[in-house]
């Protein structure tokens, strides 16, 4: 079989699946990033500066194991830290492992809540005035910025460089398919001001002491979603394949009234057109929310891919498995600390509750980030145990 007869396999089991028919194989996913590193035996920032070492390092794994997609892009180089440091951008930083990339909110200074008018006065101009505080090198004399902006341009090329190279791998010689890359993607604008205007703890401060200003917000950056939106052709874009998506992130946090009001009544009315005309979503689950799975009842039958992450999967099923397919399949804690045999006997269970009828695809319920996530013996275990059940 071709690469391209493959991935066209592939994609059909994966419709197949969501459309609860039973799939000539369940499709079996993988959501590996800086763990890749680990198993290839390297640090990522050893490897930074050699595109040909970075890929073979992250693709290691993939020679080990078989599976069949991506959630999302398919990278595990994280983020251009070469390009951050020599921009003097400390957002992000290396974990102790020199492998796990960390979001550095408790050291970044955010927007302070006299600045929403500005912000909402001209959003494009704040974002590039915050841009400039975080980037300490654009502060500096031309003279002295320019030589750390080439630096910056070269590491960059390192970092696409790696990424071109690992897509060679997985999509041309694997023939992996990435699930999302639809024409709609539904981000809600409370991230915008929970990851970089705002931070975490700010941003939550501000839905209960000052909502107003934060809904101000929200359906000003709503409108201009929705017209943008607008222009896409919804019989063009209700294709079951790729997937359109959204991604809870900021979501996990809030009440169900705040979560309908602030994002689930807008994502139902802007992609239900698109779920009817033959659309596919997928929704990358962050954090607990079992609590508000029946609002997804309200979209179409097997219309959302819903991955799972600190709920229970058999406690999801009872709710939503009858109308909404899963992601689901073996937990992080299992991968770390569980025996080989505790993490075979999860898989087992998983397929033996959610497979029958379609509805599912397997999955685990986190992003390998570090070295210390999973023992490859449970990896190489869990997907040797998946693959067989689920139909290869």
């Amino acid at each position: 079989m071709s690469v391209e007869q493959l991935k066209a396999e592939r994609i059909q089991n994966l419709v197949d699946a969501m459309s609860f028919k039973e799939p000539k194989k369940i499709p079996i996913g993988t959501e590996v990033q800086g763990w890749a590193y680990g198993y290839g035996g390297v640090k990522l920032k050893d490897v930074l500066d050699d595109p040909v070492a970075a890929s073979k390092a992250q693709t290691k794994y993939a020679n080990d194991v078989q599976f069949d997609y991506f959630w999302g892009g398919g990278s595990v180089s994280g983020r251009p830290m070469r390009v951050m440091e020599a921009m003097g951008n400390d957002m992000y930083k290396f974990a102790d492992d020199g492998i796990a990339i960390v979001h550095n909110q408790s050291e970044i200074k955010f927007m302070s809540a006299e600045e929403y008018p500005e912000l909402m006065a001209d959003r494009p101009a704040f974002l590039r005035k915050l841009q400039k505080q975080r980037n300490k090198t654009l502060q500096l004399p031309r003279d002295q910025a320019y030589p750390k902006i080439l630096q910056a341009l070269k590491a960059m090329r390192n970092h696409q460089e790696a990424l071109r190279l690992s897509g060679e791998f997985f999509f041309n010689q694997k023939g992996i398919i990435v699930l999302t890359g639809g024409p709609v993607r539904f981000s809600n604008p409370l991230n915008d001001l929970f990851d970089h205007y705002r931070g975490i703890r700010d941003t939550l401060i501000d839905l209960r002491r000052r909502k107003d200003v934060v809904k101000k917000y929200y359906n000003m950056r709503i409108e201009q979603i929705k017209a943008d939106i607008a222009k896409i052709n919804v019989a063009d874009a209700g294709k079951p394949f790729p997937l359109i998506h959204t991604i809870y992130h900021v979501e996990c946090f809030l009440t169900p009234e705040l979560f309908d009001e602030f994002y689930f009544n807008d994502l139902r009315d802007i992609m239900t057109p698109f779920l009817k005309a033959g659309a596919k979503m997928y929704l990358k689950g962050e954090g607990a929310f079992l609590k508000i799975l029946d609002r997804y009842r309200q979209l179409p039958k097997g219309s959302i891919l819903i991955e799972l992450d600190e709920d229970d999967p058999f406690e999801a099923h009872k709710i939503i498995g009858d109308w909404q397919p899963i992601a689901a399949g073996i937990t992080l804690d299992l991968l770390q600390m569980g025996t080989k045999q505790q993490c075979i006997d999860f898989v087992k269970k998983c397929f033996d509750t959610f497979a029958p009828g379609g509805g599912y695809c397997f999955l685990g319920n986190k992003s390998l980030l570090s070295a210390r996530c999973a023992k490859p013996e449970n990896f190489i275990a869990v997907y040797e145990t998946a693959n067989k059940l689920a139909g290869n």
